[in-house]
């Protein structure tokens, strides 16, 4: 393979990093199941506990709707770190492997 041998390592950096953003998507994916299935389980506590203290409907609606926030919020700066950080490797992947790929026999030479 003389001088094609870094080409062909930029062909496999691009598909880490394709591979990569997948896994992105499904990190993503199971992190929001994951708050989701944690909001679930607040609100049903404090549904029940709400119930069992014999609280106003006003009550309970507020302190359903400070859990939504919160979790609201809670998902949106993980979403948005989660996506940081994976978009930043792949980028930085499919631009060198991209860059290799093309120039790679020249740079050996």
């Amino acid at each position: 393979m003389n001088s094609e041998w870094l080409s062909r390592a930029g062909c496999l950096i691009v598909m880490i990093g394709l591979w990569s953003g997948i896994g992105g998507i499904f990190q993503e994916r199971l992190l929001t199941s994951r708050i989701r299935w944690r909001r679930r389980n607040a609100i049903v506590s404090a549904r029940a506990r709400l119930a069992e203290e014999q609280a106003d409907s006003e009550r309970m609606k507020k302190e359903l709707k400070e859990i939504d926030e919160t979790f609201d919020t809670e998902s949106a700066k993980a979403t948005h770190n989660l996506r940081l950080s994976i978009g930043v490797l792949e980028v930085s992947l499919l631009m060198t492997g991209t860059f290799l790929w093309g120039f790679g026999d020249l740079l050996v030479r």
